[in-house]
């Protein structure tokens, strides 16, 4: 199976609207077209209260967030429970997507095709989904809708996404082999390099393109929940500005301005409206798949990233 990039993600939690505020105000994101149907946003004119006509939100109370021209890369579902709802997984077309199908079920894997409201909501041309061994939603989908270009409200000067993917997300999984072999062994990623925190604790980077990690895979006791989402800003004043909007608008900062050891990533993470975290970097390292060899790495950082400790990683799922 040849995935091509992390396509879109969808979140959840009480209040879709916080999350999209803090999305635009704080990260410098876009308020996106909201569902076929519903009306178009239009820049925000007041960075801090507006987010144009029709806000962003569908009907059913979904808010919608644009990292690059594509329609949305962030979905934000109302439920009372917060945390992940899907991942959405990118092949190259309708062929790559039945062969995807095919492995799966061959695997054991229970596999539903996608219905119209689905691809209408996801903007895809065709979807399938299946559960990995933590229970979380996984969708591969083929075709994009794209719409008007990237343009931050909070002048960011770029979102690094095309064939790199919108960034990478990290799950914390209670059985680590069983997550392991599914994403390696069934759906085709590759293992960048690993980080161990003691006996059976630590986190698998795995790519499935050029970016060091689309997926990270973080064992720390019987916990399924989602640690992060990455997402690589254009430049170091990016991160920086992003960091002083997130200071000044009361943001926990959950772990201080650092740089990886591994993807060498610089960047901070911080608390968003649904307790998980999103991290905001730049320069992360790409991928070559002629010359890698993965790497331990007992040290997680070159400096700073002060708070992420295994402990703390334990609390967060808790």
């Amino acid at each position: 199976m040849q995935i091509r990039s992390l396509g879109y993600v969808g979140l959840q939690g009480p209040d879709p609207k916080a999350w999209l505020e803090f999305a635009t105000n704080v990260c410098g994101l876009m308020p996106a077209r909201s569902v076929p149907g519903e009306r178009a946003p239009g820049p925000p004119s007041a960075p801090n209260t507006d987010f144009g006509d029709g806000n962003a939100i569908a009907s059913d109370g979904t808010a919608y967030v644009k990292l690059d021209d594509r329609q949305w890369r962030i979905a934000i579902h109302p439920d009372a429970k917060p945390g992940l709802r899907y991942v959405g997984l990118e092949l190259a077309g309708p062929a790559a997507l039945e062969a995807a199908r095919a492995e799966l079920e061959a695997g054991g894997v229970r596999v539903a095709r996608g219905g119209d409201a689905e691809r209408v909501a996801r903007g895809v041309h065709d979807l399938v989904s299946f559960a990995d061994p933590a229970g979380n939603r996984v969708e591969l989908f083929h075709g994009v809708t794209v719409d008007k270009a990237f343009r931050s409200p909070r002048s960011v000067s770029k979102i690094v996404t095309g064939d790199l993917g919108m960034g990478h997300v990290v799950l914390l999984v209670p059985d680590l082999a069983k997550a392991r072999a599914f994403y390696c062994d069934l759906l085709g990623f590759r293992l960048s390099d690993y980080v161990s925190f003691g006996p059976g604790q630590g986190v698998w980077f795995l790519r499935c393109n050029a970016r060091h990690h689309s997926i990270a895979l973080c064992h720390v006791g019987p916990i399924s929940f989602l640690h992060h989402l990455a997402i690589e800003l254009g430049s170091i004043d990016d991160v920086g500005c992003a960091l002083d909007r997130a200071q000044s608008a009361g943001i926990p900062i959950t772990s201080s301005l650092g740089r990886h050891a591994n993807d060498k990533m610089f960047s901070f993470y911080m608390k968003s409206p649904f307790g998980f975290d999103v991290e905001l970097g730049t320069g992360g390292t790409l991928v070559d798949d002629a010359t890698w060899t993965p790497n331990e790495f007992i040290e997680g950082d070159v400096w700073g990233h002060k708070g992420l400790t295994p402990e703390a990683l334990k609390s967060s799922g808790a």
